[in-house]
């Protein structure tokens, strides 16, 4: 489903169709998703997870701060709901 949402934005972006609200759902489903999976990917690793000898522990720092710079998780669903409710 993400892919396919990336490649109609994409789509939209180079027509110059893309908005506010199409990029905040893109940038908000794709940041949770990649936080979702270096989280599991942490959890299987256990305590070398942690490590800055293994892959994984960057890719969970890189994953945790994609949600936060360029607009938080919060104010991606804040542009969200004020294109819904037409605030």
């Amino acid at each position: 489903m993400a892919k396919a949402y990336l490649n109609q934005c994409i789509g939209k972006y180079l027509k110059g169709e893309m908005g506010p609200t199409d990029a905040a759902i893109l940038k908000l489903m794709l940041t949770e998703m990649q936080c979702d999976i270096a989280n599991d990917c942490l959890q299987l690793f256990g305590g070398y997870g942690y490590t800055i000898e293994y892959p994984v522990s960057r890719f969970f720092v890189d994953a945790r701060v994609q949600t936060i710079y360029a607009g938080t998780s919060e104010i991606m669903k804040e542009v969200i709901a004020r294109s819904m409710l037409g605030k």
